[in-house]
């Protein structure tokens, strides 16, 4: 059997581009679990403090008084899940967090991880941790 040069060189050429092609995860592939504790406690608590009550250390060093993140559902009338990610996030500048002193821990976040599903894997389990310390009632 003998095959053109021709018609060789378009196969080669395609399995090669075929051999070299990686599989990526897809942004719903990548599953992972962070401890919104954690993630609090190293992110937030030096300004918010330990309980999200607004008295961290560096709390008294701002131009502001940090609002008391137990009290976020009570405020709202529910608890604001979405705009807490996008507060969090920090990426799209919004005028209800007033100045830009927040950390913008969506591009920390994305510098620390892989994927912009992981940074926002942290951002929701930073959201669910603010939802468990709720005051109720």
């Amino acid at each position: 059997m003998r095959i053109s040069v021709r018609r060789l060189i378009p196969l080669l050429l395609t399995l090669g581009i075929a051999g070299c092609q990686t599989a990526e995860p897809e942004a719903e592939q990548v599953r992972v679990e962070y401890d919104g504790r954690n993630l609090y406690a190293g992110y937030c608590a030096s300004c918010h403090g330990p309980e999200g009550a607004g008295d961290g250390p560096v709390a008294a060093g701002m131009a502001f008084k940090m609002a008391d993140l137990r009290t976020l559902e009570a405020r709202n009338g529910e608890f604001p899940a979405d705009r807490l990610r996008e507060i969090i996030d920090g990426r799209t500048l919004r005028a209800v967090h007033g100045t830009n002193d927040m950390p913008v821990w969506g591009w920390q976040f994305l510098l620390e991880e892989e994927s912009e599903a992981q940074v926002a894997a942290r951002i929701d389990a930073l959201v669910e941790y603010l939802r468990s310390i709720q005051q109720r009632g």
